[in-house]
């Protein structure tokens, strides 16, 4: 059977506020393949206790979403840097 790519991707910002990334808080961009309600918990659940979470209302091109070739269900890192 043929699995589904994820249409419904939810970008989600995290900021890393402990001292293993620096003096500065520093973020990273999550996708979440996931519905939007869903979303903060799924990212969370792949973080330190500590890094919090907030929904953007960023949006993935097609082109990025074809390259990410995420199925429902999944979460991955899309990018980190300083604030």
């Amino acid at each position: 059977m043929k699995e589904t790519l994820a249409l419904g991707i939810v970008v989600v910002r995290v900021t890393m506020t402990d001292k293993s990334v620096g003096v500065a808080p520093a973020f990273q961009l999550w996708a979440a393949a996931v519905p939007r309600d869903q979303a903060e918990a799924a990212v969370r659940a792949k973080l330190r206790a500590n890094w919090t979470v907030e929904l953007t209302d960023q949006r993935l091109t097609q082109e990025h979403v074809r390259r990410l070739d995420m199925r429902p269900g999944t979460v991955v890192e899309l990018s980190s840097g300083g604030s």
